[in-house]
């Protein structure tokens, strides 16, 4: 039995212990569904299960575990975080949130009504702020039975090292006509807007859609996009995978794009699998996708969530056992904004300073 395997049977019995009602706070990669497998091997074979998760794709995940474990079970009922609110008043023998970090608002209203009726709940999370965590705890009574950080993962071997390298691209100043005034540069609309964002919030504004507005700029960045191109053509027989904020810089990078508007659906799987080299993607293959072989990362653009930082960065840091001396690479493209360098340092709060690297 491997160390990965002694741990997962470690932490599943951890929930038990729990009195089967909390969280497993599992590093990405680490295997949480077999862990869960763990757990439902204890139960009849045919208990009714809720399992809930983020997007569609994690419900693939789930399914093709339970196949290579030959977990078979008839009464398991799938569904998004989003459409919760469907079974929120069935009474279940298990229920799962996977990914429960990611749960909103609206949503743990759902999960609150469901654990009204139901009292034995296993959520997963690989990423997970103390707020968060401080809030799962108040809004559904739900506390962490085991933790298991990625330092303690890289540690054991589970899953692979990493460095972190941070390119700082100022706005660029000289292309024009993409504004309202046609003369303003990308900097200077920046600069325009904080300007305008500054002196709202001395009259006591927040400025909310000033703000979206200038996010807009850092994720449409023509600066970041050169940089991105550049990384590229650098790894241009490597497989990397590239985490973009809007469709359109995703389609211009000169590789294959994948996104609500893609129009081949199995692009996304297929290079999960191994097929391609380069992928750009936008709001997908955040949580609970594993990509063989990977181990670089361009990340285009980002916000200040930390856990949404930490998904994207594990996408990489799988342990293959054909390179187990394998380190993973992840290059983050920041504008030198303080506002975007402020997002950076909140989103890095997961890793560890000393790798890294700032260009």
């Amino acid at each position: 039995m491997s160390l990965r395997d002694k741990r997962q049977a470690e932490f599943a019995k951890a929930w038990t212990n729990c009195g089967e009602f909390g969280i497993l706070y599992l590093c990405p990669r680490f295997g949480k569904i077999y862990t869960t497998i763990n757990i439902l091997e204890g139960f009849p074979l045919d208990i009714n299960i809720l399992i809930a998760y983020p997007d569609k794709e994690i419900e693939k995940s789930w399914k093709a575990d339970f196949k290579k474990r030959g977990y078979k079970n008839p009464n398991i009922t799938y569904t998004t975080h989003l459409s919760m609110w469907k079974v929120e008043d069935r009474i279940y023998d298990l229920i799962i949130i996977d990914e429960i970090h990611l749960l909103s608002e609206a949503q743990l209203v759902s999960a609150k009504i469901l654990l009204m009726l139901n009292r034995i709940v296993l959520g997963l999370t690989g990423t997970m702020s103390n707020d968060t965590e401080a809030n799962l705890a108040y809004e559904l009574g739900l506390k962490v039975c085991a933790n298991y950080p990625i330092e303690l993962g890289i540690k054991e071997g589970v899953i692979t090292d990493y460095q972190i390298t941070v390119f700082k691209v100022p706005l660029d100043d000289i292309e024009t006509g993409k504004f309202k005034k046609p003369e303003r540069t990308e900097k200077k609309q920046f600069q325009a807007l904080s300007w305008v964002i500054k002196q709202k919030q001395m009259e006591g504004d927040s400025g909310m859609f000033l703000r979206l507005n200038r996010m807009r700029i850092i994720q449409n960045s023509v600066a970041k996009k050169n940089k991105t191109i550049e990384l590229l053509n650098e790894f241009k027989d490597e497989r990397i995978l590239i985490f973009c904020g809007v469709t359109k810089i995703a389609d211009n990078l000169g590789c294959p794009s994948f996104h609500s508007k893609t129009k081949d659906k199995e692009l996304f799987q297929k290079f999960a699998k191994g097929e391609g080299k380069h992928l750009a993607v936008v709001k997908i293959g955040n949580a609970g996708t594993t990509y063989l072989p990977l181990n670089k990362v361009i990340m285009n653009s980002f916000d200040s969530n930390a856990e949404n930082m930490a998904q994207k960065i594990n996408r990489c840091m799988g342990m293959e056992y054909d390179t187990p001396d394998k380190k993973s690479h992840i290059y983050i493209i920041s504008s030198t904004e303080p506002v975007e360098e402020k997002w950076l340092k909140k989103a890095l709060e997961f890793f560890d300073p000393l790798k890294i690297k700032y260009v």
